[in-house]
């Protein structure tokens, strides 16, 4: 009995070891691409700005910076949220280490009240055809107007915000961005894209990785080019 035991203990060695070899063999055979792939994390979100998209981006954040990913799309269809979670939110991705990439998506999606600022905070953004950005008036909870001097001193807040975030992307997106805390205004993903508010219009994800390969970003004061090829 001893005897066989140890028999079957050396067959499961050898069968061991013969995988292992295969597996070995396996895989110096693969192209380099396939072993060195580039790593690029897609987080949806659908919903009001909620203190679950917070951890959400949070948690990302940090698994893609462990696993070095090369950026971070958020495809992002939102009607807004709090202003001190969308602050916060806002913080978080602009000092993430690895760009991340807001893709206002699918058709027919919003990117609208805190979804703009989100929007303008990542390191580059993009929408889908049929997809709209702005209206990032302020209201107050339950969507009733707020009284004239809170309306006015957030109001101004919020337009200083939202001109710090579009900044980078040259006067005629500045301009947007306060009308769209002051006036209300609201662009299609053309509009959007001609104001230089976004980067690209894509119709999906593996689009708009060809569409911003190369692009350069601006994360933590350094620039960098996105490697999104492959």
């Amino acid at each position: 009995m001893r005897r066989t035991a140890v028999g079957r203990a050396s067959h499961r060695r050898i069968g061991l070891a013969v995988f292992l070899t295969l597996l070995a063999v396996l895989l110096l055979a693969m192209p380099s691409s396939a072993q060195e792939g580039k790593l690029v994390y897609v987080l949806t979100f659908d919903g009001p700005v909620n203190p679950i998209l917070s951890s959400y981006i949070e948690r990302a954040i940090a698994q893609a910076d462990a696993d070095g990913a090369e950026a971070i799309v958020l495809r992002l269809d939102t009607p807004g949220g709090q202003v001190d979670l969308t602050q916060d939110i806002v913080k978080a991705m602009r000092a993430s280490p690895v760009p991340i990439i807001v893709y206002v998506w699918p058709t027919g999606a919003m990117a609208g009240s805190a979804g703009t600022f989100i929007t303008l905070a990542g390191h580059a953004a993009a929408m889908v055809e049929g997809s709209t950005i702005g209206a990032a008036s302020p209201v107050a909870e339950g969507g009733q107007e707020l009284g004239d001097t809170i309306q006015q001193k957030i109001t101004n807040i919020l337009a200083a915000d939202i001109e710090n975030l579009a900044r980078r992307r040259g006067d005629s997106a500045v301009e947007w961005a306060r009308s769209a805390v002051t006036m209300a205004k609201a662009a299609t993903a053309q509009e959007a894209l001609t104001l230089g508010v976004v980067d690209a219009v894509a119709e999906n994800v593996d689009e708009l990785l060809q569409e911003l390969d190369g692009f350069e970003v601006e994360v933590n004061r350094e620039l960098r080019p996105l490697d999104l090829a492959g």
